[in-house]
């Protein structure tokens, strides 16, 4: 009897859907066996106690038989007698506890009643969540909900094994106060990782190991922003990344003013505004994931590790993407930083150092290279990047620019400006005026408008990418045309490039535009006079068309880009409220432009007023391409004779059911740091085996080259 008082616990060890099915079964046993053992539920109890019960008081303990010897009849008698004894004061206790002895629930029923509660509770935090979110300064009602979501289990109410425990993990964090705490710079975080591919299969068949110092640079918005303001609404996030990780989401949903407070640049300055202090994260792992799960440069870290490398020989150098250029040495002595880093570097290993950039990343390294030669920067000398620089590696680089920054500062419409995850937040719970204010403060963000005006990216009589369509194709637009006004509604004409940059300057305000002249130039210089007359101004180092390439014969500049990604390149515009062209020069107020998504079924590469065209998913081909391809090729953009190696991968995703990454395949502008083959270019690079990997075409690129007029 003291066995069969512990039986009801289920006894299986598999998933918890099977116990719950187990212990139905069990009961079902029970109760048809009652007649037996004495009842349909038993309440589990202490052993001492079942075998008090079961044992009559003072008997004497039964006597063990010998397997297969028949007991007789007197033992039968007594055992019989044993038994009912035990039922009867079983069931008396029952009784006195107060024991209720209920049918299970079938599983289906159980199941539904789960979910029932699950949707409850998500759809009343959500109610919750759209309450506090209009009125987001009653912050005692968002410390209670807070406190109330730290406590919570959302374990305990989903059906298990229903959705994988990571997720449901990442959910519950997302949504409890811990969190909040557990993203700061001391805190751990289980990431996912990968294979370690295709560094294990690399250093098996190649030997290939570690060689030269590796600094890895990202893009745009790839870096980490934590909080150190210690005033007024900042003190719950000190030290709280506000850009990056699940702190920045539940600011945005929670407490939007203070987020936007923090993540503009003062006006006048281009710096922090008064109060507000937000510097770049430290560290890899400053950008290795943007938020749990969603690596960044997490897979090219592990891959580098592989070969050997670790926090002594490869060091990520991140940045605040929201500063010029000019105001990143100015305020946090970026570039100063970067160049004492390499030559510590070389001073300790031998080696030179290996520059591996992502994005905008490019544009950074392209402007330090200038800095550093400069007398009015680094005062290197001409000699110092070819000293210290064994190869500069551009994924996915954006050398002429991004067309769709020009759509985020004239109208607010960011499309894919941020990272996806973001992105989602941002539209749905900022306005145009509030994501236009943001935008236009930021001063990083001028940097990637387009640059070359109408020499590269054509005028209204057609583009160098233009793809011609038969008589039986729907039409293609030009993309000479970079802003198109078709619906009436506007005083404007259709804008080419450099019209296009014109009328963003007549929308900015006063004190944006004078920080965007005051940091960038964005045209072509076609002679070796007006190289040598800006040699030293610093608003055309981030302009590959208008600065030469360091005196570094040694060196080799590596592109590796993807293609075959659909790809804004132009956009359809409407004016709302404009008399007059004055009107649209906006110092406060929604903006008067905006993309007319008006459908163009007759345009087979339009779509909700955005014309699309071939590139990487973010960065046209023109930009990925051509100074790769064609441009640092001629003498006058690349007099010192720097190796240039191009490389293109096709996107080749898998489908979205087997990784929503894309797999090794993907090429597309995030993806592509997860690509297999550029993974492998990479390791061969940072391994001493550059001169192995060489140029491979596999789009246009070469052919729209030959039509760009540039000498």
């Amino acid at each position: 009897m003291a066995k069969e008082a512990d039986t009801p616990q289920g006894g299986n060890s598999g998933s918890a859907r099977r116990r719950r099915k187990n212990r139905n079964n069990n009961s079902s046993n029970q109760t048809n066996d009652s007649a037996a053992k004495g009842g349909a539920t038993y309440v589990k109890m202490p052993k001492s106690t079942a075998a008090a019960l079961a044992e009559p008081s003072g008997s004497e303990p039964s006597t063990p038989t010998v397997t297969g010897t028949p007991r007789s009849v007197s033992q039968v008698e007594v055992r019989s007698q044993e038994l009912a004894s035990a039922i009867l004061k079983t069931n008396l206790l029952d009784k006195e506890l107060g024991v209720i002895k209920v049918a299970p629930l079938a599983a289906g029923r159980v199941k539904r009643r789960r979910w029932f509660i699950a949707g409850l509770v998500f759809g009343g935090l959500a109610a919750l969540s759209g309450i506090l979110y209009a009125n987001p300064t009653k912050s005692v009602h968002i410390d209670r909900m807070h406190g109330m979501l730290g406590d919570f289990d959302f374990l305990s109410i989903l059906p298990e094994s229903l959705l994988p425990d990571d997720f449901i993990q990442d959910i519950t964090r997302l949504l409890s106060l811990d969190s909040i705490g557990g993203d700061s710079a001391t805190s751990t975080v289980n990431y996912s990782k990968g294979d370690f591919q295709p560094a294990l299969t690399l250093v098996g068949e190649e030997k290939l190991e570690k060689v030269h110092n590796v600094i890895l640079i990202p893009g745009i918005i790839s870096s980490g922003l934590e909080s150190w303001s210690t005033a007024n609404c900042s003190r719950p996030y000190f030290r709280q990344r506000l850009w990056g990780t699940s702190t920045m989401f539940k600011a945005i949903l929670l407490d939007k003013e203070c987020w936007v407070q923090h993540m503009m640049l003062d006006k006048k300055t281009g710096l922090d505004p008064p109060g507000i202090k937000l510097r770049a994260a430290k560290g890899l792992d400053a950008a290795d994931y943007f938020i749990t799960g969603y690596w960044i440069w997490g897979k090219a870290i592990e891959n580098l590790a592989v070969l050997g490398y670790d926090s002594n020989d490869m060091a990520l150098a991140a940045y605040d993407w929201r500063l010029s250029y000019h105001d990143l040495e100015r305020r946090d002595q970026y570039f100063s930083t970067l160049k004492s880093q390499i030559e510590v570097a070389l001073k300790s290993t031998g080696k030179k150092t290996v520059l591996v950039t992502h994005s905008m990343g490019s544009q950074v390294t392209q402007y330090f290279m200038k800095w550093v030669e400069s007398k009015k920067g680094g005062n290197g000398g001409d000699s110092w990047v070819n000293e210290h620089i064994e190869a500069l590696v551009n994924l996915a680089g954006t050398p002429l620019g991004v067309p769709k920054t020009l759509s985020s500062l004239l109208s607010g419409e960011q499309r894919e400006t941020v990272q996806p995850l973001a992105n989602y937040l941002l539209d749905h719970f900022m306005n145009r005026n509030e994501l236009a204010r943001v935008f236009r403060s930021w001063t990083g963000l001028t940097s990637l408008l387009p640059k070359g005006g109408n020499a590269v990216w054509g005028d209204l009589l057609g583009a160098p990418d233009d793809i011609s369509s038969d008589d039986t194709a729907p039409e293609m637009v030009s993309y000479g045309a970079q802003i198109r006004f078709d619906d009436g509604s506007s005083l404007l004409p259709n804008q080419t490039m450099d019209d296009a940059l014109q009328l963003l300057t007549r929308v900015l305000d006063k004190d944006a535009l004078r920080l965007l002249q005051r940091d960038y130039m964005y045209g072509v210089f076609r002679t070796q006079e007006e190289m040598d007359s800006h040699a030293d101004d610093h608003r055309v180092w981030t302009n590959p068309l208008q600065h030469q390439l360091p005196n570094a014969p040694n060196m080799t500049i590596f592109c590796l880009y993807g293609h075959g990604a659909t790809t804004e390149r132009a956009y359809y515009y409407t004016a709302d409220n404009t008399d007059s062209v004055d009107d649209l020069r906006e110092e406060a107020g929604t903006p008067a432009l905006r993309i007319d998504k008006r459908q163009r079924a007759h345009l087979e590469n339009v779509d909700i007023g955005i014309v699309h065209g071939e590139g990487d998913g973010t960065v046209p081909l023109l930009s990925l391409g051509y100074m790769c391809a064609s441009g640092w090729r001629k003498p006058l953009y690349n007099p010192h004779g720097v190796r240039i190696v191009t490389r293109e991968f096709i996107h080749n995703p898998l489908a979205a059911f087997k990784d929503i990454r894309g797999g090794a395949g993907a090429s597309d502008h995030i993806n592509i740091l997860g690509n297999y083959d550029v993974t492998a270019d990479m390791l061969r690079i940072v391994s001493g085996r550059g001169h192995t990997v060489e140029d491979q075409f596999s789009s246009d690129i070469l052919k729209y080259a030959e039509r760009i007029n540039i000498p």
